[in-house]
């Protein structure tokens, strides 16, 4: 009988069973074949490599040789392997290739290789033989033919690759959690983590890599240690091994006054940021290091940071008290004065009063006035002398009204001298309150330097038995007038001068400078995109501004200017006739807006200033107004320059104006040129400039 091999010529079957078979001479694909190979390979679509390698096993009539049937054949047994390899196949004759014979089933298949029966278990010629678990795979090349789930151990750990759930990495076999971490490295196998950097597989909610348990700041991802234990992470930490509380110029240092600023240190100088008064709280800066810090509002300030010759202003007045030859600004020169950083005032505050005898014969009533003379000038009287206080004889009265005295510091000493008189038709007559027999006045010395308050004096006049006697009680209150300067404003309006002596509270003044007047020009392309920088030194709300406001409409409705307009007019020339002064001048700086009552105080200033005073007054008392910022020029041949101007709404008016934005867009706002009352003769709704453009609109609140 003949011998059946398998397809891949390694096994031979001897009616029994399969055995190894014996070497045999492999045909010869004869050179004449080798186009044929690529023919049939071309038109079955085979690839040449595998019709070479699987042609000899169709050498059906064992000459040694292939032809085109053959090679055919071997094509049609790759591309339509048989279900059945036990099935009979007719095996052609030489002739006429139609002779039917029985081949065993292994050998019939004809099967395209021996790699398709190895993938193929129920078709492979030696599955039951030689694949003991019948998974498919030979028990030579499977590592567990015993186990038909298995046949691979890649990692050669002892776990079937199917299994393995590392199959590369003979260290792990099993991810209990599903995190990716084998359970072998796993800290926490049971729970799904992505900690890989103080353990593997643990929570880490930050994501940084550290576990949570682990993690000092675990909803951080920059931070998660903190080794001096200060509560500033590593990371950011700039003193990680020592506990700080600074934070402002930098993070986790020693901060011994705790204002925020670290303590100085070698490597860190206060020229880098370190704190340059590192006890006292109020303090942290100091720019130009004459030892005076740049925060205004603490301990020794510098109200000139930039300049190391200057920290004081006494007297505000812009310049500082190294320069200024009179500090405290009360006409007496430092070099004179008794005191340079203050201007010595009292207030002489009369309590009661109480007339003792008749001072007329027609009734028991006295017109009483009290007058108070100053190294024996007289200051004036109160009430005045055209009115007085209506006394009954022998009745104690409250008088309740105080009596200012601006001291000249040039004198320490100063002889105050308190007259009270009966006014009468014809004559009038004093009222003795000395107990000196000799004079009826009452006289003091008062020292403008220690004298203390709080003490109440009693004039008597009684005491010397001299008759018309009156008794006055009072104290004394020094002041620093300094603090509360009367300012004088005069104005034309309407061809008409006016005056103005207005008080300002210097603690106001001195606040309001010490706030920032820095305009943040980054990110700006024009100047409108910054009018609501400028805008924010707009003040409506607070005391100074209503109460002049309020004085400024009093005055114009007195005068008979009584309408909308008139008073905004008004108001209008008061700020205009303040004098123009650029920044520069004043501050060294181009751009310094101030606070209404820094042009106030200095009484100068230049377009902004002017235009925010005018809006902030305006607003207060009730008018609707605005800011704008722009570019304008006063003819053709000019460049175009920076400016600011208020507008306003005043209802019936017409002129020159811009409607308002938003809400406002229906609203019209006039423009008032408040940098100057123009020529003196500017109305509101006059536009004085040649033209306008890239201008921004602010509205005022």
């Amino acid at each position: 009988m003949s011998t059946t091999f398998s397809p891949d010529g390694k096994w031979m079957w001897n009616g029994t069973e399969w055995i190894p078979s014996p070497p045999v001479a492999e045909p010869t694909v004869v050179q004449s074949a080798q186009s044929t190979i690529q023919q049939v390979a071309q038109s079955t679509g085979v690839p040449v490599e595998t019709l070479t390698q699987m042609a000899p096993n169709f050498d059906i009539n064992n000459d040694k040789s292939l032809d085109q049937y053959e090679m055919e054949l071997a094509a049609s047994a790759y591309r339509n392997p048989p279900s059945n390899p036990y099935a009979p196949l007719m095996k052609p004759t030489e002739k006429g290739r139609s002779k039917k014979i029985m081949v065993s089933a292994v050998v019939i298949m004809l099967v395209a290789t021996t790699s398709f029966w190895l993938l193929s278990p129920d078709i492979s010629p030696i599955s039951s033989i030689h694949d003991t678990d019948g998974d498919g795979f030979p028990d030579s090349d499977d590592a567990f033919k015993f186990n038909s789930s298995e046949w691979a151990d890649q990692d050669n750990d002892g776990v079937g690759d199917n299994a393995d759930a590392f199959p590369n990495n003979s260290n792990e076999t099993l991810d209990s959690d599903n995190d990716g971490f084998g359970d072998n490295q796993d800290d926490c196998p049971g729970t799904a983590g992505t900690s890989e950097l103080d353990k593997f597989g643990c929570i880490d909610g930050d994501g940084d890599g550290i576990s949570d348990s682990s993690d000092e700041f675990p909803d951080d991802s920059s931070e998660w240690a903190d080794l001096d234990g200060d509560g500033f992470g590593d990371n950011l930490d700039a003193c990680p091994n020592v506990a700080g509380t600074s934070f402002s110029d930098r993070s986790g240092c020693l901060d011994s006054d705790s204002d925020g600023f670290s303590d100085a240190q070698v490597d860190w100088t206060v020229e880098d940021g370190g704190d340059a008064f590192p006890t006292d709280t109020t303090q942290w800066r100091d720019t130009d290091g004459d030892g005076y810090g740049d925060n205004v509002l603490g301990n020794n300030p510098d109200l000139f940071p930039q300049n190391p010759n200057e920290w004081a202003d006494t007297d505000g007045d812009g310049i500082g008290d190294n320069t200024d030859i009179d500090d405290d600004n009360d006409l007496v020169p430092d070099v004179d004065d008794l005191n340079p950083n203050r201007d010595a005032a009292v207030f002489l505050n009369f309590s009661l009063f109480t007339v003792y005898e008749y001072m007329d014969y027609f009734d028991n009533y006295a017109e009483v006035y009290l007058c108070v003379y100053v190294n024996s000038l007289e200051q004036g009287c109160i009430p005045d002398q055209s009115t007085y206080w209506s006394l009954e004889t022998g009745t104690t009265y409250s008088l309740d009204t105080s009596y200012f005295l601006d001291l000249n510091e040039s004198i320490r000493y100063h002889s105050i001298e308190i007259y009270a008189w009966d006014s009468d038709a014809w004559e009038d007559d004093l009222i003795d309150i000395s107990s000196d027999p000799d004079w009826s006045s009452h006289l003091f010395v008062y020292d403008s330097v220690t004298s203390l308050s709080g003490e109440t004096y009693v004039a008597d006049g009684t005491l010397d038995s001299t008759g018309w006697d009156g008794v006055l009680e009072y104290s004394m209150e020094p002041f620093d007038n300094r603090n509360y300067r009367g300012h004088e404003f005069t104005w034309d309006y309407d061809n008409s001068e006016y005056s103005l002596l207005w008080g300002l509270d210097y603690s106001t003044y001195a606040q309001s400078r010490s706030l920032s007047h820095y305009i943040d020009w980054s990110g700006a392309s024009t100047l409108a995109d910054v009018v609501d920088q400028y805008a924010a030194f707009a003040v409506t709300d607070q005391a100074y501004v209503t109460e002049l406001a309020t004085e400024l409409k009093d005055m114009a409705i007195q005068n008979g200017y009584t309408s909308e307009l008139e008073i905004a007019e008004f108001i209008y020339a008061f700020v205009g006739d303040i004098q123009y002064q650029l920044d520069s001048i004043d501050y060294g700086d181009q751009e310094y807006p101030k606070f209404p009552i820094e042009m106030l105080w200095e009484q100068n200033g230049d377009c902004e200033d002017a235009a925010l005073l005018y809006i902030s007054l305006t607003e207060s008392i009730g008018y609707d107004s605005a800011l704008m910022i722009g570019e304008v020029k006063s003819s053709s041949d000019e460049e175009w320059g920076g400016h600011a101007w208020a507008v306003i709404f005043i209802p019936d008016h017409s002129g020159d104006g811009w409607y308002g934005f938003g809400s406002k867009s229906d609203v019209p706002y006039y423009f008032v040129e408040a940098t100057a009352h123009y020529d003196g003769s500017s109305m509101i709704g006059q536009n004085p400039w040649y033209d306008v453009q890239n201008h921004g609109f602010y509205d005022v609140e």
